[in-house]
């Protein structure tokens, strides 16, 4: 069963979120505030009310709509979570609370979370303290894979804000992705499960593997899509297919089951992290919460790069290819590369290997009969696929 979060939940305001250095040091025992606190859940309603607004802008596409209002529905699980996330951190000192809860307060859709709840109610299990309390333990893992990714890319906004790193420092922010993660594998453990722990070791190895294989071929312009896949596996979609796999063997399912769930995460993951990069070539910045091209500016070669490459003429592939650099791309250099990434149909050829991935997803789901806990799956599946950020 998993751990029961201590204390009340906590956020902050940007404002103050900025590393408060008292006479004992940056990790001064002191707990947050009542004072902190009702900056953070401020700090929070502002972003909400900014989020809402955004989406409320979205005019004329019925699929965002219908995407927008599945996870709409979804508010209620999603608050749940919120607030046992705030308790998973408010227990720390003060310091090393903010740096921490300076992601949360970010946003994010909290999928990872939500999907184990859904999932878990496929099988059976309401959505009780006991799995809202272990679907915690992805979103940590996944904000810690973030503040190290952030440092690593030298990456300077995160979901429209600075970075951790810009707003703390590089040394605070690995430190406060340490303690995240660590605090995610107590959860895990805490279930007592020796193969959810297996799960959970798996994931962090395979997001090790994936960044240090992310470096590896920057500024590879031969790249090839069995390596781009690779690549997106390990650094997204095993940790959304661990994800469902820990629900499978946390309520002790059929293999059949455990194996089908852990294909619908795969194949969903897969399917999201393509969308996040053809969303780098045509997305927009506000949206997106990150810049655009910003997949460029670093020298990584992404699926639609990859196939516009394959299917251009010799004359035009050839200029792709000596226009892509490891860095240090000019703007001009940027949207010529996009020009011909659009030419070569690489954009339209990656959604479609998305939307193939997501019904592969759905598939997967077959072995289970037909129920609410499964339609919402699939609806969940088809919002990360049909979105614009």
């Amino acid at each position: 069963m998993a751990s029961k979060a201590k204390g009340k939940g906590s956020k902050e305001g940007a404002s103050r979120l900025k590393g408060q250095r008292g006479s004992k040091g940056p990790f001064a025992k002191r707990k947050l505030s009542d004072e902190d606190l009702a900056d953070l859940r401020r700090s929070e309603q502002a972003a909400g009310k900014r989020q809402a607004k955004a989406w409320s802008a979205r005019k004329g596409d019925e699929s965002l709509a219908m995407s927008d209002e599945f996870l709409a529905s979804l508010a209620p699980l999603t608050e749940r979570v919120e607030r046992v996330l705030w308790a998973q951190l408010s227990d720390v000192d003060d310091f090393p609370a903010k740096v921490g809860i300076y992601g949360l307060v970010s946003g994010g859709k909290r999928v990872r979370p939500i999907l184990f709840c859904l999932a878990c109610e496929l099988l059976g299990r309401p959505t009780d303290e006991a799995t809202i309390g272990l679907s915690t333990t992805f979103e940590l893992l996944h904000l810690a894979s973030l503040y190290h990714d952030d440092v690593i890319d030298m990456s300077d906004v995160r979901r429209g804000r600075p970075a951790a790193h810009k707003a703390f420092g590089i040394p605070e922010a690995v430190l406060a992705a340490d303690y995240l993660l660590t605090k995610a594998a107590e959860i895990s453990l805490s279930t007592q499960n020796i193969e959810c722990f297996k799960v959970f070791i798996q994931v962090v190895k395979e997001l090790s593997l994936g960044e240090l294989g992310q470096l590896r071929d920057r500024g590879r312009a031969d790249l090839s899509a069995l390596e781009y896949e690779r690549t997106i596996y390990r650094k997204t979609a095993a940790l959304i297919e661990g994800v469902t796999l820990t629900a499978g063997l946390w309520l002790g399912a059929e293999p059949e089951k455990v194996k089908a769930l852990g294909e619908y995460g795969r194949n969903l993951g897969l399917a999201f992290q393509i969308i996040d990069d053809v969303l780098d070539y045509e997305g927009e910045p506000g949206r997106l919460g990150k810049p655009v091209g910003q997949d460029l500016d670093e020298g990584r070669a992404t699926l639609p790069f990859i196939l516009a490459r394959d299917r251009l003429a010799d004359q035009d592939r050839e200029r792709l290819v000596s226009l892509f650099v490891p860095s240090g791309l000019s703007a001009a250099a940027k949207e010529e590369i996009k020009g011909l990434v659009r030419k070569g149909g690489g954009l339209e050829a990656a959604l479609e290997k998305a939307l193939g991935l997501a019904r592969q997803a759905d598939e997967a789901l077959a072995v289970f009969p037909r129920c609410e806990a499964r339609a919402n799956l699939e609806r969940l599946a088809k919002s990360l696929i049909v979105r614009d950020k």
